[in-house]
């Protein structure tokens, strides 16, 4: 039947998957088993049902599709802005494209769009049409991945005000796992808002995209500008909030471990005493109430 000797019921269920899963379609993946001698056409027919009707290959091919869409759907899952803003259609050809070069390589596909933000920063065509969808790609992404993190107990207002006084420039905050920082190149905040509210209406390539012009309703890209978030959960939802470059900075800070009085001393920089401090206390008071700290830690 085959070079290697005949199928048993884990050798058929290993050669299902390669062809239903082959990046190049079931023809194409059989044609290269055949040349290398491992599988010829007829025993494929005598391994998979077929009839006159629907040969056992056509029969593959259904089941080839039925896996493509399935991957289509989780990553319509994973980044919905991104198909929102795209449309469906260009959608289902980046994913074509994206599923060619990275085909799932885990068991779960929670994991299936980890490199498509990088996919899509290095796709010519998308990226000349949509120079911010990587930026967009990286914030869903993120968002995924906070929802997956580890849980952590925020920060209570009483461990923070028991502090002693003449020792807090040199504590140090920890941040709770499910959190991110992220810099852009766009203001896809912004922009994922107005998807929003639009109801995720597609939006226009900045070029007009392939149709003469953009399809009416759409939205304006977002501007080209440096941009900055955190993205956190908090009670099992996610959120994203636009940053400003100085909170930006003290939480890279704060995220690298540098202490309290540090944070402090970017603050302080053109303010009073009085303004450096009211600015702190907010900031952090933001910090508590949304949960992004998990601990104090003093020396």
């Amino acid at each position: 039947m085959n070079a290697g000797g005949p199928f048993d019921l884990r050798r058929t269920q290993e050669l299902f998957w390669t062809l239903i899963t082959a990046p190049e379609g079931v023809r194409a993946a059989i044609d290269g088993l055949s040349g290398r001698g491992s599988i010829d056409e007829a025993s494929i027919n005598a391994l998979f049902a077929g009839d006159e009707r629907l040969p056992a290959v056509e029969r593959l091919d259904i089941y080839a599709n039925m896996y493509f869409y399935r991957l289509l759907d989780c990553l319509a899952e994973d980044f919905p802005k991104v198909r929102a803003a795209v449309g469906p259609e260009r959608f289902h050809n980046l994913v074509t494209d994206y599923v060619l070069r990275h085909p799932s390589e885990h068991p779960s596909l929670r994991f299936l769009g980890r490199r498509l933000p990088e996919f899509i920063r290095d796709h010519q065509q998308v990226a000349a049409d949509f120079p911010f969808l990587a930026d967009l790609a990286r914030l869903e992404w993120a968002r995924a991945d906070v929802f997956d993190a580890p849980d952590a107990a925020p920060l209570s207002r009483e461990a923070l005000a028991s502090l002693p006084q003449e020792r807090a420039g040199e504590s140090r905050f920890t941040l709770i796992p499910a959190f991110a920082l992220l810099r852009f190149d766009h203001d896809v905040i912004r922009f994922w808002r107005a998807l929003d509210d639009a109801g995720s209406v597609p939006a226009a390539a900045p070029d007009g995209g392939p149709a003469a012009a953009p399809p009416r309703g759409s939205i304006a890209p977002p501007a080209r500008r440096s941009a900055a978030a955190r993205v956190w959960r908090k009670d099992l939802v996610v959120h994203h909030a636009s940053l400003d470059d100085e909170e930006m900075l003290c939480l890279e800070l704060a995220q690298a471990g540098e202490p309290l009085g540090r944070i402090c001393q970017v603050l302080a920089a053109g303010r009073s005493p009085a303004q450096a401090t009211g600015r702190a206390g907010r900031m952090i008071q933001a910090w508590l109430e949304d949960g992004i700290l998990a601990g104090v830690v003093t020396p």
